[in-house]
């Protein structure tokens, strides 16, 4: 696997504080634009994502979307090669990229046309 490609993963952890920008821009992203994910800093300088209705996550599923509270609720998803991920399940035999990293890709236009969509285009950096 290539630094900064889980195209193949199940889950992605975000980066720490001071490492999130490079983060987000190998995954096609400049951070403080309007597309990336959501994140904020909390009092204690914790970090977390929100969902739609503003309420803290910890993270999401790639491939069906779903939002985590709890890592608990994360590893539980994950396990057993996804079992609780239909989106997963349904997908895992046709080596494609998950729909949300698709969609982000496709929204930073970073795709190539080329191979339908399954992987980032190269660049040159």
């Amino acid at each position: 696997m290539e630094e900064g490609a889980h195209s193949n993963c199940t889950v992605e952890l975000p980066a720490c504080p001071k490492h999130m920008d490079e983060q987000l821009r190998r995954m096609g992203y400049e951070p403080g634009t309007s597309n990336m994910p959501c994140r904020s800093v909390g009092a204690a300088g914790e970090n977390f994502f929100k969902d739609s209705d503003g309420n803290r996550t910890v993270g999401f599923c790639l491939w069906c979307n779903k939002d985590f509270y709890t890592h608990e609720e994360a590893k539980a998803h994950h396990a057993n090669d996804s079992a609780a991920c239909p989106v997963f399940q349904q997908l895992k035999e046709q080596h494609c990229m998950p729909p949300v990293l698709q969609m982000m890709f496709e929204d930073a236009g970073i795709l190539d046309e080329d191979n339908g969509g399954n992987e980032p285009e190269k660049t040159n950096e």
